[in-house]
């Protein structure tokens, strides 16, 4: 009877430990990411993007405004209410997934919304259940890891993104953006020929 019992302990762990994550989920408790010794908000976009490679945790409106460099070049934006606007508007972030400006972001998360900056159509399970929310942000991990932008030892969607993380995917969502021509074309309006002197 004792010898079962000890072999029952690490099921009951498990059982105790699914339940609790299960109610963390229900109460919609989150890890609130901490807060730099820098206002981030007082940084231009290149200096953001210095200080994000060196936080622990990235805060749901650290990610929006990277996700917007990304997107445009720039943020532009001067809250989070309008960040989190313009993504979702884009449909580049959803609503459902009601994020708070100062919550820690999940890779799953941030590998939705770059995956829809940088116009990845992704497999038959991205396309029919992620479109529909089911499953979006962890299809959308995966197709990041299996074209590259990821890599294979990124761990799980559900994780929380550090901020060097974070800045490895920008600088390979940018690489892939250039080389899938997705960003605009600047147009130069040349002198006329006669106008050239020599």
């Amino acid at each position: 009877m004792w010898a079962l019992r000890v072999r029952a302990w690490p099921q009951l762990a498990a059982v105790s430990a699914m339940a609790g994550m299960v109610c963390l989920m229900v109460s919609g408790c989150a890890v609130t990411a901490p807060r730099g010794e820098i206002d981030a908000a007082s940084l231009a976009d290149a200096e953001f993007l210095n200080y994000l490679a060196d936080r622990s945790l990235v805060s749901a409106d650290e990610a929006y405004r990277a996700v917007l460099i990304l997107a445009d070049g720039q943020d532009g934006r001067e809250s989070f209410e309008q960040r989190e606007g313009e993504l979702q508007g884009r449909d580049i972030a959803r609503s459902a997934w009601a994020l708070r400006s100062d919550q820690a972001v999940d890779k799953g998360s941030v590998a939705f919304m770059v995956m829809r900056a940088c116009q990845i159509k992704g497999g038959l399970n991205t396309r029919l259940l992620g479109s529909w929310g089911l499953g979006d942000r962890r299809y959308a991990f995966r197709e990041l890891r299996f074209i590259g932008l990821l890599p294979e030892q990124a761990g799980v969607d559900h994780e929380l993104m550090t901020g060097g993380e974070l800045v490895g995917l920008l600088h390979k969502a940018d690489e892939y953006m250039e080389k899938a021509e997705l960003y605009p074309a600047v147009e130069v309006e040349m002198p006329p020929a006669s106008a050239v002197t020599r």
